[in-house]
């Protein structure tokens, strides 16, 4: 039996692309601070508020799956190489060459008529403190996570599998991997390195995904319940969205002034995590049931899914400094245009890197001849 499984690929892509909107709508959000404040739209609001508890979650999950099937093909020493290959140096590369370019068309919008040389440097020569304060990686804290996630996890792995004992995965019935949400919601108070990313939950997610849902047992499981945990998932998610968009909407975005109790910050971290475990294990279920399958553009994509991730945040970045400018008021025309645009100016960003032998390599593209169509 062929250990590809094609629809693990699709979610993986159905995640990245879901960046475009993300990372669009937030301009019009008051959910996060960014550079582009320009509403604080209940639409936009409740838009990222459906996306944020689970999406990246998710991704975290299907590596810990990806990396169970690299390691039948691998020893520990080349899937190593490979995660420095793919992880670790394009994050790197992302930090020097790309992410000083998004920031610099997110201050421009915000009034800096410095060049573009000056941010780079200041933020080269500053880079702890830029580091500490989560703009040095941007979105390429997923990257770095991984990465650090891979090589913390690689040792338990190989003891395991080079001992006698084995999970029993036939017993993993959907109610016992419900219950996981228990160390998930305690994991995510501590090592929240990146801020509110908590190193220990996405620690978890992999984990979770390499023991458990790796096994075909499990994954059928998982297809079978697909409605009611899908179900579940979206009622629980709209009662999240609901009240927090309007929330947010409403104090356009102000920081709340008393502290929560213990006990009820905890009941809400149980809350949040449910969701974003139900979305997890129910998105693979539906997953696994709807998209098995691969064509010409689903393989393209996922061939090139890291890249997309990092350099896509340049082109959204430097569209909106301009189009917000150029219609203005015209929200629904500008979300659409940068949405489109920053879609296809990635696609050719990466079209020019790939041909570049140096670029390539430092982005994880690999050889014309072994770009590998898999994000493990």
């Amino acid at each position: 039996m062929s250990v590809r499984k094609y629809y693990l690929d699709n979610l993986r892509l159905m995640v990245i692309l879901f960046l475009f909107p993300y990372h669009t709508l937030i301009i019009y959000s008051g959910v996060a601070d960014y550079y582009f404040n320009v509403a604080n739209n209940l639409v936009a609001n409740a838009l990222i508020l459906s996306l944020a508890p689970w999406f990246m979650q998710l991704l975290f999950t299907i590596a810990g799956i990806a990396t169970y099937y690299s390691l039948k093909r691998r020893n520990s020493t080349q899937y190593l190489k490979e995660r420095v290959s793919k992880l670790l140096i394009p994050t790197l590369a992302g930090v020097v060459l790309v992410i000083p370019v998004s920031i610099y068309f997110g201050i421009l919008y915000q009034g800096f008529d410095g060049s573009f040389l000056s941010v780079w440097w200041t933020m080269m020569s500053n880079w702890m403190e830029y580091l500490a304060n989560g703009l040095l990686l941007g979105p390429l804290w997923f990257l770095l996570y991984l990465f650090i996630i891979s090589i913390i996890a690689l040792p338990f792995i190989m003891k395991y599998k080079k001992s006698n004992w084995r999970i029993p995965l036939e017993k993993v019935t959907v109610p016992k991997l419900l219950l996981l949400v228990i160390p998930l919601a305690l994991g995510s108070y501590f090592l929240n390195i990146y801020p509110e990313k908590s190193l220990i939950q996405f620690l978890l997610l992999f984990i979770f995904g390499y023991f458990l849902l790796s096994d075909d047992g499990v994954q059928e499981r998982l297809e079978k319940s697909r409605w009611p945990l899908f179900i579940s998932f979206l009622v629980l998610l709209g009662i999240y969205v609901y009240i927090s968009a309007i929330s947010i909407t409403a104090s356009a975005g102000a920081a709340a002034t008393t502290s929560t109790p213990l006990a009820i910050d905890l009941l809400v971290k149980l809350l949040i995590n449910l969701i974003m475990w139900l979305g997890v294990i129910s998105v693979m279920g539906m997953g696994k049931h709807y998209l098995e399958f691969k064509n010409k553009s689903t393989m393209y994509l996922a061939g090139i899914s890291f890249p997309i991730y990092i350099f896509h945040i340049v082109w959204i970045n430097l569209l909106a400094n301009y189009i917000i400018g150029w219609i203005p008021d015209l929200m629904v025309v500008q979300v659409i245009l940068i949405m489109a645009l920053s879609f296809v100016l990635t696609l050719a960003n990466i079209e020019v890197v790939k041909r570049i032998k140096g670029l390539r390599s430092l982005f994880g593209l690999g050889t014309k001849k072994k770009q590998e169509t898999r994000m493990e």
